[in-house]
């Protein structure tokens, strides 16, 4: 289960919501419950990872699992999340990362 704080090119007008946050050999995909909403990024198109404790103007104080990524529209992109086990979720990635390419 994640928090999602957003997509960085839809603005800072988004709600947050709870969703469930899976990553998988070839993507980290969300699904939010309410309002609905879907997100894929594939693995090819992650280009960085960070932990900031703010996204889009909006925080829970504390840490949040941000990927940077290309869009469909090839630019570049941001979405975050408050996720348990934070390292965790950072290993798991850059693991997968690494084992991608």
């Amino acid at each position: 289960m994640g928090v999602f704080f957003g997509q960085e090119s839809l603005g800072m007008a988004q709600i947050r919501g709870n969703g469930v946050l899976v990553l998988t050999d070839e993507e980290l995909f969300f699904k939010m419950w309410a309002p609905a909403k879907e997100l894929s990024i594939k693995l090819s198109d992650i280009i960085g990872l960070e932990m900031p404790k703010s996204f889009l103007s909006k925080t829970k104080f504390k840490p949040l699992l941000k990927i940077m990524f290309k869009n469909q529209k090839k630019q570049p992109d941001a979405a975050a999340w408050l996720v348990g086990n934070l390292s965790d979720w950072h290993k798991s990635i850059q693991k997968t990362l690494n084992l991608s390419k």
